[in-house]
């Protein structure tokens, strides 16, 4: 009995890891842009942004906000002039006001709100009456105190300096009609958005490889085991499973490998019985033929025959017992050229078997077993049909041999029961009209040895078809 070999985690141990280490990745990642990304910055327009904007100029501001920049070195003189995020700030926002010329006054929207306080601060702002401007806003804060009132809205107030940070409608009367400025739509991703992608995205990006690399070593003892399970079925001499991987895979090929020897040693006992069962039968066949000698004539025939028909069934068994399951020579073997000499030494003797289409394949395992199992093939095909045509084309990662004949063919339900050891489609058992009914059971025993398949097939305007399927060398 093979002993489970150490090493390799379960599946278990090794998802968990996994799981621990993608959530590490991302904390990391997380962390990282958090300390290292900027804040994000709320986007509003001020009441001195809207004058700017109806005027078409720019204004005096009442305060300004002054950015101290100080030296790397800290040893030279501040710079106390205005820094230059604070002189571009209308040119680096997402929602910029925008103006454009109509012929009538601006509307309010639904929502939107009115003061005459801000109104007459724009107006002075501009230097223009009251009457020449418009000012409709919405109000930004909505109160979230736990007993505030819920049609409670605000609007910031910062230094003097209204903040509007939703949309704003604007307009000032001019020699041309109005000129209206308003708050465009938000972007459908703001730039805190954008980062927060960013963030996962570059998560996803860090934690993909770990996550592959572990699919992939779990994969593959699988998918071996997959392999080998349909090598075990079709040959039970195949070679033993590697036991490697997790735990849990190693467990599952040592089972494997535990009922592939057990099924090895009883498909050997039963081949062994079979065969001496057989060998012992001559003995006896032997005594009777002698014993008979006596009989009358007509007698004497009829048992001969009978006697020569048992003899060569047991023959034909014998020869089914060793020459099945045991493929022991596995090498490349081209099938068109192995197809090609069988053609052409049939056709040297005078049987009437030609070549259709064949193209080049090469498959492993034993050439003799390849042989014997065409061989059975077109025999059948010359014998029932009257001759065969030989062809071979790749589908796939498959060689796929028909050897096709115009015979009467076989019904439907009796097609697979042709493969069942001593069926025959001609029912009488005249060794004149074919032989016992083993061709076919040793030639699809010989295809699922080399992990193929072979089936029967009536043809389209009369006719049978064998269809073996081999897999192409990879």
């Amino acid at each position: 009995m093979t002993q489970l070999r150490g090493g390799g985690l379960s599946i278990f141990w090794q998802t968990l890891l996994l799981l621990l280490a993608s959530v590490a990745v991302v904390f990391v990642v997380t962390v990282a842009l958090f300390v290292w990304s900027p804040p994000p910055r709320p986007d509003f327009n001020s009441l001195s942004d809207i004058a700017e904007a109806l005027a078409g100029r720019k204004i005096p501001r009442e305060r300004r906000w002054r950015v101290m920049v100080v030296p790397r070195d800290r040893a030279g003189p501040v710079d106390l002039s205005p820094a230059a995020s604070d002189r571009t700030d209308a040119d680096d926002r997402e929602r910029r006001l925008g103006a454009v010329q109509r012929s009538t006054p601006p509307l309010p929207d639904p929502d939107m709100v009115s003061s005459d306080i801000f109104t007459a601060r724009l107006a002075h702002r501009i230097g223009v009456p009251i009457e020449d401007v418009r000012l409709f806003f919405e109000p930004d804060q909505r109160s979230n105190m736990p007993f505030g009132r819920r049609g409670d809205r605000r609007v910031i107030v910062r230094r003097g300096e209204p903040l509007f940070f939703d949309t704003v409608v604007a307009g000032l009367r001019t020699d041309d009609g109005w000129r209206v400025v308003r708050t465009p739509p938000r972007a459908w991703l703001a730039s805190w958005q954008q980062r927060i992608l960013m963030l996962f995205g570059l998560s996803l990006l860090a934690v993909i490889p770990f996550a592959w690399f572990f699919a992939r070593a779990l994969a593959k003892p699988i998918r071996r085991i997959a392999d080998a399970a349909d090598r075990m079925g079709a040959n039970p001499q195949a070679p033993l499973i590697v036991e490697e991987g997790p735990t849990e895979l190693r467990v599952t090929a040592h089972a494997l490998n535990r009922m592939q020897q057990r099924l090895s040693a009883y498909l050997t006992e039963r081949t062994n019985m079979i065969g001496a069962i057989a060998h012992d039968l001559r003995t006896p066949l032997a005594r009777i033929a002698f014993r008979i000698e006596g009989a009358p004539d007509e007698m004497r025939e009829k048992v001969q025959a009978d006697i020569e028909q048992m003899r060569a069934m047991i023959a034909a068994t014998i020869s089914f017992v060793r020459d099945t399951g045991n493929i022991h020579i596995v090498e490349p073997v081209a099938i068109d050229r192995l197809l090609a000499d069988l053609t052409t030494d049939e056709r040297e003797i005078g049987r009437p078997v030609t070549p259709g289409r064949i193209e080049p394949a090469v498959v492993e395992g034993d050439p003799m077993a390849l042989k014997r199992l065409f061989q059975n093939l077109i025999d059948n095909g010359v014998a029932y049909g009257g001759g065969v045509e030989i062809g071979v084309v790749r589908i796939g990662g498959e060689a796929e041999v028909r050897i096709a004949d115009r015979g009467p063919g076989l019904p439907d339900k009796a097609l697979e029961a042709m493969f069942q050891p001593f069926e025959r489609g001609e029912p009488s058992r005249n060794r004149a009209t074919g032989g016992i009914g083993l061709g076919l059971s040793i030639a699809r025993a010989i295809a699922q040895e080399h992990g193929g398949s072979l089936i029967l097939a009536n043809r389209p305007g009369g006719g049978l078809e064998a269809i073996c399927r081999l897999p192409i060398r990879g």
